[in-house]
């Protein structure tokens, strides 16, 4: 397989779609423009992929700033587990106990009517 790995169209435009997505530009509208400033025919999808592809693992898709550090292997900090959360917590402000309810045949019940 002699040749260039594939590279996507975009790459030279990859500061500018980074620009238009921290100004929150929806995919459709950065299609548009880049159909009117660079002639290019490019589905919202396509943007979609492109941004995906780049956003290193990231629930909302956006793509990294150059100047954004890296950080060292092993030393970011993890969040805490369900378990220590849990530990930190006072059940007795959280769940409140139900009154215990007894039977007794000689009192009416309280229904509202």
């Amino acid at each position: 397989m002699p040749g260039k790995p594939f590279q996507s169209k975009l790459e030279p435009l990859l500061e500018q779609i980074r620009q238009w997505r921290c100004q929150r530009w929806s995919y459709p509208r950065i299609a548009e423009a880049l159909h009117k400033e660079h002639g290019m025919t490019v589905a919202p999808s396509t943007i979609f992929s492109f941004v995906k592809v780049r956003a290193k693992g990231r629930k909302v898709f956006a793509l990294p700033s150059h100047a954004a550090p890296k950080p060292a292997g092993g030393t970011a900090k993890k969040a805490p587990s369900w378990a220590a959360i849990e530990l930190q917590l006072d059940p007795e402000k959280f769940f409140k106990p139900e009154p215990e309810q007894t039977y007794e045949p000689t009192k009416k019940p309280n229904v509202p009517s």
